[in-house]
């Protein structure tokens, strides 16, 4: 029996989205297509589209639908920045946590080749952004920025971000636009009934299928497409839409918000226990003052390789991570951790443990089993 600790990489798929994928893939036709088997599969998407819509209290109209969360966070900063500054040349400033996923970072690097700059906010030694002086920072340059971005919650870390607080001020106060990453979010991060962002969401961590995600887009917001071809999804996304993997994705999140309540309270009660393990283990929690995620945990074991734990773990079945799954197997120092203040040395010896749906007592029972040893073996 396997016992999986890495629910922040994906988690596994709810019987619900196999069920609705399943009865899509039986569609044939392509939802673009005009005839009856292009209609039926269109059906299906846009009755996804209202589905996700209702449970997220966002309209249809404002789903986009994408590979995943790391190409929505693409075109939202690529699509963003670039549309703003064609109707301003003087908006030239992205203005990004240092501690954002890649899909938001390597975009905003990579517009650095285009003309634009990158002011950084600042992060506090618990891995909180510093919401009062980020907003300071936004009225300064608000002549000169293109966009602003903060995750809801870091998928390293688990830490929550002030993102609605922030993104509230670029809205309603500043008129500028705001992206968050809402991959880790589950519940915990901006409304997305209120229109202040737009926001990158990914099926696979909610119990849906790989391969599909969404960008929520409020009305108004600029935006230059990053593909080009057919024109789908309100031209803004060019691509054969996936009829199957959208159907699965729509049940996976009505079926996370359905249960959300529940499951909140549930994972708390593993989260202490899991954190009671790890610092009986030598485990130092990070950021365990500040305002987390009740799903993920990073820990240090001082005098141990992370990557070495992840093998003698595995070899028990027992499944976790040394950080973001889209650097997982490379051998450096975690950014998020080396931003917060932890040298290159402390942050080679970090786990990162997230719980999920199928998360269990028995998973914790297997690790306190085995942790202690694995630590000793990983010392020697």
């Amino acid at each position: 029996m396997s016992h999986y600790f890495d629910h922040a990489a994906t988690t596994p798929i709810r019987p619900a989205a196999v069920e609705a994928w399943l009865h899509a893939a039986e569609q044939t036709g392509n939802a673009a297509a005009i005839h009856g088997a292009g209609r039926a599969a269109r059906r299906i998407v846009e009755e996804a589209r209202e589905r996700i819509g209702e449970a997220l209290g966002t309209p249809a109209s404002t789903i986009i639908f994408t590979s995943g969360g790391t190409e929505a966070d693409n075109l939202a900063i690529l699509g963003v920045a670039r549309a703003r500054r064609q109707a301003d040349p003087a908006r030239n400033l992205l203005l990004i946590s240092p501690i954002e996923h890649h899909g938001v970072r390597d975009a905003a690097c990579h517009l650095l080749s285009e003309g634009f700059s990158i002011h950084e906010m600042p992060l506090t030694d618990r891995g909180v952004v510093n919401a009062a002086a980020t907003a300071d920072a936004m009225r300064l340059h608000a002549d000169e920025l293109a966009l602003a971005s903060l995750m809801a919650v870091n998928n390293e870390t688990g830490v929550i971000q002030p993102a609605q607080r922030l993104a509230a001020v670029a809205h309603d106060e500043l008129g500028l636009p705001f992206h968050c990453d809402m991959v880790q979010a589950h519940g915990q991060g901006p409304s997305l009934a209120d229109g202040q962002c737009t926001a990158a969401l990914a099926s696979h961590k909610l119990g849906g299928p790989m391969g599909v995600g969404a960008l929520i887009v409020p009305r108004g917001t600029p935006l230059q497409p990053t593909t080009y071809g057919g024109g789908q999804e309100s031209r803004l996304r060019s691509g054969t839409v996936p009829v199957a993997l959208v159907a699965g994705f729509a049940a996976a999140v009505v079926e996370a918000r359905r249960t959300q309540d529940a499951e909140t309270a549930r994972l708390q009660a593993l989260s202490r226990r899991l954190e009671d393990i790890l610092i009986q283990a030598g485990g130092t929690i990070i950021a365990d003052k500040a305002p987390r995620s009740t799903q993920i945990t990073f820990a240090l074991f001082p005098g141990c390789l992370g990557q070495d734990l992840v093998v003698l773990l595995d070899a028990h079945d027992i499944f976790v991570s040394t950080g973001a799954a889209c650097t997982a197997g490379v051998p450096h120092p975690s950014p998020v951790l080396l931003a917060m203040g932890c040298s290159e040395a402390e942050a080679m010896t970090g786990l990162r443990f997230s719980l999920g749906w199928t998360s269990t007592e028995a998973d914790l029972d297997a690790l306190s089993h085995t942790l202690a040893d694995a630590i000793e073996k990983a010392h020697r």
